[in-house]
Parts: structure tokens; C-alpha cells; sequence
């Protein structure tokens, strides 16, 4: 067998295998021997049919069994006798017929980058201040003390900041299915509130009704909206407002199990002191991971790209699924959300290859009884059975996606033991 392999990228190369007439005889009298067991032909008894006949009879599929037969074996022999590791199904660009004379073709496909991993000890970094202000700490409990907020209907009011509307809102996009959601409760003045919303709803009482157009922008984070024109109608049923308890140890007492406003204000402290120690370790490792890849510049197999990008889209279809609405009535564009996929999808596939190739370069790996825990761990948290969740994860190919994701985070854990870490604050 002759094989040629030559790099057209530092991620694709293309294949070239060529093989005698000797190799075509034998590959054509398996087929054929194969092919005559189960045929049938008139005058014949079934699997007796003479060799002979079924050549004449079947000469096209036979053709065709033994190119594809011939393709599929020598493809596997030559990659793997090169050592290569292709990712995805090859393309086929040349193929000649399997007739009495050679047989040859050539497949492209890409592989992993070589990446010899560097800069990645010692790396200077600054891990954000975890301290907790005392204004945060207030800030907080009165975000607790307004959410036990009492709300009062009052007949004839007109609302203001704070109040709470209950409302119909009809929405007609200028493109797509118009929309309607009865009795919403829209808070008067919030800050997450769309402008228009704030305005027209501010000094209305129960039977105001409001039409006005609203603008998505194109960035707008509801992508079934950005960039369209929606045309409201808000009608209000009624408007409530709130009373807010005072801040004394019987709203400590409403709120859970403390003795006093003091003693919430310590179980405050401590839950934000934790929240921010999480936050903090996890600004530095995205900091230091940023850092690393700028030192490790690696060109990047396209197909592993297209299904980072592939799997963004799924998990936004699901979103949308989840919000009862059925992803093939959508009018978006898709083609621009799979552009704004693609830079967070080739950020996320860099870092996978470069801590795979950090992993390899310092041993790093997992034993099967950190899988299992995790795993574990997993099921616990879904409620569902050890076995169960590990059977579905064994049956679609996700145990080694996971024992991957584990070498990962521990490799991540590594660098971060070894990088020169500078505390603010």
C-alpha cells in the first residue's frame, strides 16, 4: 500500500492511498462471495447461485461494495499506520474505479494541533478583593425587607415608582407571531423594565389603556426580538402598592430562623463573604486562563469550531423551548446568531486544547473514583439513581466527555497553584 500524506494546514492534512490489483482481486471476491450467500436468482437455489453469474448480474453493486469496502479499510489501515487521529468524517476529493488495474484515492480531514505548551508557570495575576463593605451588607437586607413587602389594592390609585401593575400586554412584532401575556405584574419604575414601560405606566389606574411602538436594538438580548418594532397595548386591571415592614428583629424573625436583626446581618455577611470568595476565584482563573492563551497562539480545526457553535445553537433552542415557544415558527435570523456564536466558540475550543495539552504535559489525569463521584454528586442533585444517570451517560458517549471536563477543572486548579497571584485589597 502507498500512502502519501501531505499538510495543507497545521490542523489539515490530505491523503493519498493507492493500492495493486491484487488488493481490488481479493476486496472484489469477498464482495462477491458475500454478495452471492444472499441473493437470489431465478432457477437458482439461495445461496448456491455460481460466482460466475452473480459478477455478470451485479457488476454495478459490486463495483460500488468494493470501492466503499476498499475506502473504509484503507482509510483506517493508512491513518493508522501514520499515526494520525482524524477528527470527523474525511472528504473525499479523488477516487478512482475499482477495475482490474490500481485503485487510489484522496481524503482530507483535520487533526489536533501539535502544541507544545508554554508560559503557563509562574504567571502573574491579580485576584479581584473578596471584602465585604458595609454598604453591601445594607444594601441586601433591604432588598430582603422589601421582598416581604406587602401589596395593597387601592381603588382609584394612580401608580407610582415602587407600585406593582397588573396588566394585559399585547405585543404585534412588526415581522413574526404577535404575542399576548394576561395579568402580568410589572413593577412601576424598575430598572429592567423596558423605558417605554416606565413612562406609560407611571400615574396610571385600573382601566388605563397604553399603546406605543418600542425599538429592539439588534444587540437586544431577546433575540426574537432585536433589531424588529413591537407595537404594545397594555391594559391595567390594577394598580397595588407596598408596604414594606421595618427593619427591626420581627423582619429578622419573618426571615428565617434568627434571634435578631443582628443575627441576620452576621448570616448576611457571611453568605455574601462566601458569594464573593466564589466570585473572586473565579475572575482569576478566567484572568489567568486569558493570559495563558495569548501565550499559546494555536491554529484551530474548523470542525471542532462548527460543533462548539453547533452546540450554542441547541442550547438556545432549548431556552426557547422552554419558554413554550416553538423554534420552527420563529422568524430570526440565524445566520446572525451563529455569527455572534463564533468568537465565544473559538475562545472556548482554544482553552480546551490548550489545558489538554497543559494536562498532558504534567501527567494530569483522574481516576475512575473521581468520575464515579461526580457523577454521584450529579444524580443527588437531579434526584435520579447512580446507576441510571451513569447508564445514560455511558450509552450516549458521555463518560469520556466528562472524564475531559474533570482533567480539565484539575488542570485549571494546577495553574492556578502555580501562578504568581497578587491579592488587591
Amino acid at each position: 500500500m502507498k500512502i502519501e500524506v501531505t499538510d495543507l494546514s497545521p490542523v489539515k492534512k490530505s491523503l493519498f492511498v493507492e493500492v495493486g490489483a491484487d488488493e481490488v482481486a481479493r476486496e472484489s471476491e469477498t464482495v462477491v462471495r458475500r454478495l452471492a450467500s444472499r441473493v437470489r436468482v431465478p432457477g437458482f437455489r439461495p445461496g448456491k447461485v455460481p460466482l460466475d453469474v452473480v459478477r455478470a448480474r451485479f457488476a454495478r453493486e459490486i463495483r460500488e461494495d468494493v470501492r466503499e469496502q476498499l475506502v473504509s479499510r484503507l482509510y483506517r489501515e493508512a491513518t493508522a499506520e501514520r499515526g494520525l487521529k482524524p477528527l470527523g468524517d474525511p472528504a473525499l476529493e479523488q477516487l478512482s474505479e475499482p477495475v482490474d488495474g490500481a485503485f487510489s484515492f484522496r481524503t482530507s480531514f483535520e487533526v489536533l494541533p501539535e502544541l507544545a505548551p508554554q508560559g503557563y508557570r509562574a504567571v502573574e495575576v491579580r485576584e479581584p478583593s473578596s471584602k465585604v463593605e458595609e454598604e453591601e451588607i445594607a444594601r441586601t437586607i433591604e432588598e430582603l425587607r422589601q421582598s416581604q413587602a406587602k401589596l395593597v389594592s387601592e381603588e382609584g390609585r394612580s401608580a407610582a415608582a415602587g407600585d406593582l401593575v397588573i396588566a394585559d400586554v399585547e405585543g404585534r412584532p412588526e415581522e413574526g407571531e404577535p404575542f399576548r401575556r394576561e395579568r402580568t405584574p410589572i413593577e412601576v419604575g424598575a430598572a429592567d423594565n423596558l423605558p417605554q414601560f416606565n413612562e406609560k405606566l407611571l400615574g396610571a389606574s385600573a382601566g388605563a389603556v397604553a399603546e406605543f411602538p418600542v425599538p429592539y436594538p439588534k444587540d437586544h438580548d431577546n433575540t426574537l426580538l432585536a433589531g424588529k418594532t413591537v407595537l404594545f397595548r397594555v391594559t391595567v386591571h390594577e394598580v397595588k402598592r407596598r408596604e414594606v415592614p421595618a427593619l427591626d428583629d420581627d423582619l429578622a424573625r419573618d426571615l428565617g430562623d434568627f434571634e435578631s436583626l443582628e443575627a441576620l446581618r452576621s448570616r448576611v455577611r457571611a453568605d455574601l463573604e462566601e458569594r464573593k470568595r466564589a466570585e473572586s476565584r473565579m475572575a482569576l482563573r478566567q484572568a489567568l486562563l486569558d493570559k495563558i492563551l495569548i501565550e499559546n497562539p494555536v491554529v484551530l480545526p474548523e470542525i471542532l469550531v462548527d460543533e462548539e457553535i453547533q452546540q450554542r445553537l441547541e442550547d438556545f433552542v432549548r431556552a426557547v423551548l422552554m419558554q413554550g415557544v416553538d423554534p420552527e415558527k420563529l422568524k430570526v435570523d440565524w445566520k446572525a446568531i451563529r455569527e455572534r456564536q463564533e468568537a465565544p466558540a473559538r475562545k472556548a475550543v482554544h482553552a480546551r486544547l490548550v489545558l489538554d495539552a497543559v494536562a498532558r504535559a504534567e501527567s494530569i489525569s483522574v481516576e475512575d473514583e473521581e468520575v464515579r463521584a461526580r457523577i454521584r454528586a450529579e444524580a443527588e442533585r437531579r434526584g435520579e439513581p447512580f446507576e441510571a444517570l451513569r447508564g445514560a451517560l455511558e450509552k450516549r458517549g458521555g463518560l469520556e466527555a466528562l472524564r475531559d471536563q474533570l482533567v480539565r477543572e484539575k488542570t485549571l486548579d494546577f495553574l492556578t497553584s502555580v501562578a504568581n497571584i497578587q491579592h488587591e485589597g
